[in-house]
């Protein structure tokens, strides 16, 4: 057990310091050596968590899940099914717009789509995806949504739109509002989605 927690503090490490370091300087100009020695770490500790540094930026995924407990705890359990979705994706693109690292998502989408192994965008343990399926899921059992479809096919329907919505956006150079422009379009599937 304890060489389980010895390390993910040594993972955490190295994200922390992989990530002032690209805040300080930049993804491109920041070295894997660079990345152990503010981590005070070791080349093995490095390899034994990540292939490359590409899967460094891939974590950053991870920074906003950590936001998603707290904006649930917040919500309010009156809400429908529905509304509680469309509270979560106007939080989602809320946060990608003002986020500080908005300056690595170009990076990060072109990194995902060239790079084999893990999609760590796509991975279902994110929090970011049990949310979701968990507010479908509510919606499918308090019978508010009614599909011939799966609740974890409409999760990842939503999933697609928000992250087909970022990438573009991403694309046009961040040159209008995700939250306003995104939402709407998301709001339409979700509201098409309301059983009446």
């Amino acid at each position: 057990m304890r060489k389980k927690a010895e390390n993910t503090t040594i993972k955490e490490r190295l994200i922390n310091a992989a990530w002032e370091l690209f805040l300080e300087k930049g993804y491109d100009a920041t070295t894997v050596n660079e990345i152990i020695e503010r981590s005070q770490t070791s080349r093995g500790s490095f390899y034994h968590h990540f292939r490359g540094k590409e899967d460094l930026i891939f974590s950053l995924a991870y920074f906003f899940d950590n936001d998603y407990d707290k904006w649930l705890e917040s919500l309010s359990p009156d809400l429908s099914a529905v509304d509680k979705l469309i509270a979560f994706d106007e939080f989602i693109l809320d946060n990608l717009e003002h986020s500080p690292y908005i300056s690595f998502f170009q990076t990060l989408y072109g990194l995902q789509v060239m790079t084999q192994g893990t999609r760590y965008i796509l991975n279902p343990k994110r929090r970011y995806y049990q949310i979701l399926n968990q507010l479908v899921k509510e919606g499918f059992d308090s019978e508010e949504i009614i599909s011939s479809e799966s609740y974890t096919e409409i999760s990842e329907k939503i999933a697609s739109l928000e992250r087909g919505l970022t990438y573009d956006w991403c694309l046009q150079q961040q040159r209008y509002s995700l939250l306003h422009y995104g939402h709407g379009i998301v709001c339409t599937y979700l509201e098409s989605l309301r059983a009446h």
